[in-house]
């Protein structure tokens, strides 16, 4: 049966962006609408805009009983172009973790705080020149200095190529950089040397969801939750945007909901923000208003504070 195309409804976490600004436009893509942000847009009003757009699709409104227009994009994950590692959520991750760690500490953001369950094997006879190109390209990363990043990891990595981390935090300094083929081959490779790494498989998760691979996707956030069923958020966060994308919205919120439920650190606010656009979709509004509630206790920056709000006031009834 032909899907019936609607408008995008005029109330909820939907209606704020119809007045932000006039040129925000409705293309087609594979029959599914999305919004495209004119270039005049400004930097927090296209970045906020495309945490909205993240999860608009108009066949997962026609699974919930009606078409609501939403489309699950790359965009909560990643921006278009982002200038620095996925900057779009100010939370708690939104700086390099401080706490001891070894050389996963040196993680950028969203896996700032992932530790393998099991020790990395493969990293514990890492060569002392290894270990130091390593941690100068640490400090280059969190100064955001990705080219000389790359330049050190490359150095550790020739010095020893089984050396896992190095290869994620790779993969994660190409992605920043917009090179996300060479990021994909990179977090490959660190599985190539530990089969069971779990930063590796949160990191080809992140990257599949770039590029709308459903399936691949999943298949690398369930082995991350096998992994670490217990204690990883991300691993269900990701599951559950893949299910999303895969039109499974059942089991998009029930992930979504373990990665809330588990998430004691409050690592991965987008869980909240995912599950309010459930709650939109299946015309929940008092879920969908707690969901975004907690999304704004995790986020800091003043310009989606104030956007949040403006959702939660949009689904509050005006008192007559």
């Amino acid at each position: 049966m032909e899907r019936e195309k609607q408008n995008p409804p005029r109330h909820g976490v939907s209606s704020v962006r119809e007045g932000l600004h006039e040129d925000v436009r409705y293309m087609h893509r594979s029959g599914d609408p999305y919004v495209l942000v004119g270039p005049a847009f400004p930097l927090c009003a296209r970045v906020l805009l495309c945490i909205m757009a993240a999860f608009w699709t108009s066949s997962l409104a026609a699974q919930s009983g009606h078409s609501r227009g939403k489309h699950w994009d790359d965009s909560l994950l990643h921006a278009s172009h982002p200038r620095v590692p996925d900057d779009r959520v100010k939370g708690p991750d939104s700086a390099v973790s401080t706490t001891p760690g070894g050389d996963e500490s040196c993680f950028l953001w969203p896996l700032i705080g992932v530790r393998s369950p099991t020790a990395a094997v493969a990293s514990l006879g890492v060569p002392e020149q290894a270990r130091k190109d390593f941690q100068r390209a640490c400090s280059a990363a969190s100064d955001k200095k990705l080219a000389k990043a790359e330049e050190h990891l490359r150095k550790a990595l020739q010095a020893d190529p089984r050396y896992p981390v190095a290869w994620v935090l790779l993969g994660q300094v190409l992605k920043a950089q917009q090179r996300p083929e060479e990021a994909r081959n990179a977090c490959s490779q660190a599985l190539q040397v530990e089969a069971n790494y779990l930063p590796a498989d949160l990191c080809l998760a992140d990257l599949c969801a770039v590029e709308q691979r459903w399936e691949e996707m999943l298949g690398f956030a369930n082995t991350a939750v096998a992994l670490d069923p217990a204690s990883d958020p991300r691993a269900y966060f990701y599951a559950a945007g893949a299910y999303f994308g895969l039109h499974r919205l059942s089991e998009a919120e029930q992930n979504a909901l373990t990665a809330a439920e588990i998430d004691n650190a409050k690592r991965e606010p987008r869980a909240h923000f995912l599950l309010a656009q459930i709650y939109e979709i299946e015309r929940k509004p008092d879920a969908e208003a707690a969901q975004l509630r907690e999304y704004l206790k995790l986020i800091t920056d003043p310009q989606e504070v104030a956007m949040v709000k403006k959702y939660l006031a949009d689904l509050t009834p005006n008192p007559r």
